[in-house]
């Protein structure tokens, strides 16, 4: 496959050119027609687009050209998408790889994220908006980063300088930590950073015998909306509901976008009937909203829920654990007809099987 961007790389003024425009994208997949795609819609958005149809390709074409983000499958015959990541972040541990991926489940984002993964995005890549919105932060941090190096280099170089160049630093820092941990389209937490709040938050609670409980939701019919009014619509319908559950939370709840039309909300230091009062509040907040399109069409969208968690006198949780049984409950709220949430019994007080339900 032929790249669709090159660069001499005896020139260093032509590279550095090159990283004066918008962004270079490497795209790395073996289904051709993934690559197309991708990369028309990133060279429509004034993005300068290079691709590989595998991993020692995309080795080569990384090696002389710049590129500040690289979008690759993580299944692909030959070197897979985790070797290619291993090798590139040994060439550049802060270059910003996102992974595209057919498989959604805990265990293969966790190994994503943990192999260094900036970010990931499930096939198909069919929500174009959200594939451009993703780049775009992905290609916002590369920039800072490189600004970040820049500073580090200049207090290194003057002294005299040290209060501004300190100063300038730590904002920099602070953004690229805001956008590393925040979803691009709902301005949510996004899952890396839900991962990292569910560990911390059950490694406290277990520790010192705390309550904890876990509410996971999903838009019902959310494809539906997508295939009748566009991908605009259903944007806008993620949006408004992440601001309702966001407004129905605490300020010391982490609201997360846990990936596609789904959400995670932890709730520290909450007895599971009390986060049951928490799902209702939202479920019905959500129910009574009525979103309007620029045609005028009218969208009422509804949400199903799973609760689960744990009393202080609960025995110690892991994260996989409490996922899973949440899971079996937002289950049971769809097969009961959506628009309703369940609850888990508390850990240690009856077994994942004896779900509580709880219709609206």
């Amino acid at each position: 496959m032929q790249s669709i961007a090159t660069v001499n790389n005896t020139s260093s003024n032509k590279q550095m050119a090159l990283l004066s425009e918008k962004g270079h994208i490497l795209v790395v997949d073996d289904e051709e027609s993934i690559v197309t795609v991708v990369s028309d819609v990133l060279q429509q958005n004034g993005y300068n687009v290079l691709t590989a149809n595998g991993g020692e390709d995309a080795l080569e074409v990384y090696s002389v050209n710049p590129v500040d983000v690289v979008l690759t499958d993580v299944r692909m015959g030959g070197m897979d998408g985790f070797e290619l990541m291993r090798h590139l972040k040994l060439l550049d541990k802060d270059l910003n790889i996102i992974v595209m991926t057919g498989y959604d489940s805990y265990e293969a984002v966790l190994q994503a994220l943990q192999s260094g993964a900036y970010d990931y995005m499930q096939k198909p890549l069919d929500n174009h908006e959200e594939l451009v919105a993703t780049v775009d932060r992905a290609c916002s941090s590369a920039r800072l980063m490189r600004e970040n190096a820049k500073l580090i280099k200049e207090l290194a170089a003057s002294h005299t300088k040290l209060s501004e160049a300190n100063r300038a630093l730590v904002e920099v820092n602070h953004r690229l930590k805001k956008m590393a941990s925040t979803d691009a389209l709902t301005l949510l937490f996004n899952r890396r950073y839900f991962d990292q709040a569910l560990n911390r938050e059950l490694s406290r609670r277990n520790r010192y015998s705390l309550s904890l409980s876990l509410v996971m939701l999903d838009i019902d019919n959310f494809k539906e909306i997508n295939d009748t009014h566009g991908h605009e619509a259903g944007d806008l319908t993620l949006k408004k509901v992440a601001e309702i559950i966001n407004d129905s939370a605490r300020t010391s709840d982490i609201v997360a976008r846990y990936g596609g039309e789904e959400f995670g909300v932890v709730l520290p230091q909450t007895e599971p009937a009390n986060a049951a009062i928490f799902a209702e509040r939202t479920r019905a907040a959500v129910e009574n909203e009525t979103i309007v399109l620029k045609d005028g069409t009218e969208i009422n969208p509804t949400i199903s829920l799973g609760v689960a968690g744990a009393t202080s006198q609960c025995i110690p949780i892991e994260p996989k654990a409490l996922i899973s049984v949440v899971d079996k409950a937002l289950y049971e709220a769809k097969s009961q007809g959506r628009n309703c949430f369940v609850v888990a019994p508390p850990f240690g007080e009856a077994t994942e099987a004896e779900i509580d339900s709880k219709a609206a």
